[in-house]
């Protein structure tokens, strides 16, 4: 019962009693003016009214299932925090644990790397009947402190390595212990690190792209609550500065290496773990405050970069030479999907795969569903019930593993971990499938992680994942052009033909709405698809799952195409349309910027039935104008074959394809 006062009186004591260093950190990192817009509205935070102003506000710790498990299920702990200099710090990162934690199940030891004196003595009486403390005699650098005190832990505790300038906040353990005993195969868990003004300071570690020697730490400076940062699972690696190591992980891989003097031991730990087979988590539930300055200095000191080097003559190949290649030479590829069923992403999916394994790569599906009944898909489907299966499985694939779908983004990054290479084709930014649920947008952006190459399909797109700081290769879907041609078949007068999903990305409703506008002389609806019920409220007529032939069938009977999404990736029903030679009228959806021309090879209508309705009776009024449109509709489609695209696609991925053994050596 102690603890858990203690417990209510350290959350109180988090946002009452830090109030002027937190005003001072205002003013220093977000100006004065936010200072006294905070200062005005600070009493109506304290009301029902707070959830709504409070500004950037620091995310919960803990959760209701984390402490309830824990209440049941605790393991002992021993938190080992290295200490060197100055006792101030480090006594106020004990006094923070005790608060946080129950003495009967965690004991703290306090390791002083030789501090000059009189700081080792002072530590020791100030933390008397607070921590244990051992004063080394000799200075060995981080690794080898730390290592002292883990020797020193109980054979059947558990270890948490704390860094002596992290605060801990309460929750922060029982949301560690019940990642780590989430599953048999965890071996380390790290947790949501922010600095003292509240900005994200670790959300686990990646290698830096833009100094690809160095780690650094994903949403770096990034609110408190970036959506993004909410979402845990594995990672590369997580923060020396606070992490949990099960036992069972220490008697597989032992301590840290102690011959990094500084930095890189706690990346190598975490590597060492992945190899062994073993799993590292991020989990922001846990989260405790860094007083590690925002700002450190660019210049490494030799302790340092001998760390560096050595980590790079370990690990180098690790990371840099993947083997990718059939004994050939050619690439041995694996696209993963969720499932199998008729869309256009997964045409382009499919299509890569045939075209590929035609030009003599080794190409394999991997999916949640069984082969496509309604695609001519060529190469080997591997099928699994769960993407747990589907990782563990491609896990022990050589190859290029492609995610093509923002959940298929997690197994396929798990499986490249240690062999093989990620690769995500992004075909859209799919925040835009979930409107108006956050939760979902941050699911989605997460799953961009910095360790992919990324292959896009449009300049739209492209230009997002810039914004994300993520640089992507443009390989725009080609067209079939043998089956999307121009046919020798009358074309109607009077229909007007779209593509019926209902979809609302798709908009149907606009298209519906246009066209009912033009009246009883307005032309006949055909749509195509695999919902023929929508066609029955308005007398349509709905042609159910065509094939390729036959949608061409359709194109070329059809007096005109028309497609009012409010967005699209790329939308290559419009070159379809095109290719065959008929006329197309469409909003602007983004993605089909990169071959759509308003007035030249389609009609682009603004967002609204009045525009839409205009740009159709345009069409269907003018011979000479629908003549034009196919022309040069045509001759852009032309330009889309698919033997251009997949050269493209080949260059891609053999950029990412180390070179083979034979031209390496």
């Amino acid at each position: 019962m102690r603890w858990r006062l203690e417990s209510l009186r350290a959350l109180l004591a988090d946002n009452l009693s830090r109030l002027p260093r937190r005003a001072w950190l205002t003013i220093k990192y977000r100006g004065l003016g936010q200072f006294l817009l905070r200062a005005l509205t600070f009493p109506l935070r304290l009301t029902p009214l707070g959830r709504r102003i409070a500004p950037d506000r620091l995310p919960p710790t803990g959760s209701s299932e984390a402490r309830g498990w824990y209440r049941g299920n605790w393991r002992p702990v021993t938190v080992v925090i290295p200490s060197f200099g100055p006792p101030e710090t480090t006594v106020d990162a004990v006094k923070a644990v005790r608060r946080t934690s129950d003495p009967k199940k965690v004991r703290v030891i306090v390791v002083d790397d030789a501090s000059p004196a009189p700081f080792g003595e002072q530590l020791r009486d100030a933390l008397e009947g607070k921590a244990e403390v051992i004063l080394a005699g000799e200075n060995r650098g981080f690794a080898a402190n730390a290592n002292r005190g883990m020797r020193a832990a109980a054979e059947d505790h558990d270890v948490v390595l704390l860094n002596s300038d992290v605060i801990a906040r309460p929750g922060w353990l029982e949301a560690l212990q019940h990642a780590a005993y989430g599953a048999d195969e965890v071996a380390i868990v790290g947790p949501r690190l922010l600095y003292p003004d509240r900005t994200i300071q670790s959300a686990g570690t990646v290698r830096n792209l833009g100094a690809p020697d160095w780690f650094d730490h994903r949403y770096r400076f990034k609110p408190a609550g970036h959506g993004p940062a909410n979402i845990g699972g594995p990672t590369l690696a997580v923060t020396g500065a606070c992490i949990y190591a099960k036992r069972t992980a220490l008697d597989r891989i032992g301590l840290l290496d102690e011959r990094y003097g500084m930095a890189y031991e706690d990346v190598d730990w975490c590597l060492r773990a992945w190899e062994a087979g073993m799993l590292v988590l991020y989990d922001p539930r846990s989260t405790l405050i860094h007083h590690e300055a925002r700002t450190r200095g660019m210049e490494q000191g030799e302790r340092e970069l001998d760390s560096q080097r050595l980590f790079w003559e370990r690990w180098g190949d690790w990371f840099d030479v993947r083997e990718v290649r059939t004994t050939e030479g050619r690439l041995r590829i694996a696209y993963v999907t969720e499932d199998t069923g008729v869309g256009g992403g997964h045409r382009v999916a499919f299509e890569h795969l045939n075209r590929l394994a035609a030009r003599g790569h080794e190409c394999e599906l991997y999916s949640l569903g069984g082969p496509p009944d309604w695609f001519d898909l060529q190469v080997p489907v591997r099928t699994f019930e769960t993407y747990g299966e589907l990782a563990e499985a491609l896990a022990e694939v050589d190859g290029i593993k492609v995610a093509t779908w923002w959940n298929t983004a997690a197994p396929v990054w798990q499986a490249s971990v240690r062999r093989g290479i990620p690769v995500y084709l992004v075909q859209d930014i799919e925040t835009s499938y979930y409107p108006d649920q956050p939760r979902m947008h941050a699911a989605v952006l997460e799953s961009y992680r910095e360790e992919f190459r990324y292959l896009t399909t449009s300049t739209w797109v492209a230009d997002r994942l810039r914004e994300l700081n993520l640089p992507p290769t443009i390989v725009a879907p080609g067209v079939n052009l043998e089956t999307f041609r121009e046919l020798d078949v009358p074309r109607e007068d009077r229909v007007l033909l779209a593509l019926g999903r209902s979809n609302p990305l798709k908009d149907l409703d606009l298209t519906i709405e246009a066209w009912r506008s033009m009246g009883d002389d307005g032309p006949e609806l055909w749509m195509y698809g695999i919902e023929p019920e929508l066609a029955e409220p308005f007398g349509a007529r709905y042609f159910t799952a065509p094939s390729d032939s036959e949608v061409c069938e359709l194109l070329n009977r059809a007096t005109a195409l028309v497609q009012t999404s409010r967005h699209e990736g790329f939308c290559l029903p419009l070159l379809e349309a095109m290719a065959a030679g008929t006329p197309v009228v469409c909003t602007d959806a983004h993605g089909n910027r990169d071959f759509c021309r308003d007035g030249e090879n389609c009609l682009m209508a603004d967002r609204d039935p009045e525009s839409v309705r205009a740009a159709l009776e345009r069409v269907f009024a003018d011979p000479e104008l629908r003549g034009r449109l196919c022309a040069e509709g045509t001759r852009t489609a032309s330009a889309y074959g698919w033997e251009a695209r997949i050269d493209e696609l080949e260059r891609f991925l053999e950029s990412v394809a180390p070179a083979t053994a034979a031209a390496r050596a």
